[in-house]
């Protein structure tokens, strides 16, 4: 492959764009406490995986009669009904999360590659900060959120030489790509 979930995840030797933007983050909120910031984190894995969206944050018995459903959340942003967002403290938090996500994320092999994602991977984070006295003593509520996206292989069909479920994956990764 291009190394695009190794770019994203990391591996032996090597931190991931996913736990060096934590890192930043983590050490950003650390500097505002100073300030009289306080911040809740919570982050979510999910994937989309032919055309269906899945939660990586829990096994496959536990998404039983779950509907993962994108809907208009408060403040203008999106929400997925029924996806695991869990609280985060720490790097390590989010190493946890990762390895879980890896575990439960649909890949297979093919005649390209020998471990290829199947699936688009979606890591977000949800910030909320407060602070107490702000101006005119009233307290300040800031939101935020960073999704960082690990896009499926893309693989032409002849190269690829895919065949029944491949080839509906392959299909259904190109679809979501154009």
């Amino acid at each position: 492959g291009s190394g695009k979930t190794h770019t994203m995840f990391g591996g032996e030797g090597c931190e991931g764009i996913i736990p060096r933007a934590m890192t930043q983050i983590l050490e950003a909120v650390q500097g505002q406490a100073d300030h009289g910031w306080a911040y809740v984190l919570e982050a979510s894995f999910l994937e989309v995986y032919n055309e269906a969206v899945r939660d990586l944050l829990c096994g496959q018995e536990e998404r039983e009669g779950k509907k993962y459903i994108i809907v208009a959340g408060e403040n203008g942003r999106h929400d997925v009904t029924d996806l695991i967002a869990r609280p985060v403290c720490s790097v390590e938090d989010v190493r946890a999360m990762m390895l879980e996500a890896q575990k439960n994320k649909a890949t297979a092999k093919t005649d390209m590659n020998e471990q290829s994602s199947r699936s688009h991977t979606v890591f977000s984070m949800r910030i909320t900060g407060t602070r107490s006295g702000g101006a005119h003593g009233q307290e300040q509520r800031l939101h935020g959120s960073l999704h960082l996206v690990d896009l499926a292989g893309s693989e032409r069909l002849q190269k690829s030489h895919a065949e029944g479920q491949r080839l509906k994956e392959t299909q259904s990764i190109n679809k979501s790509l154009s």
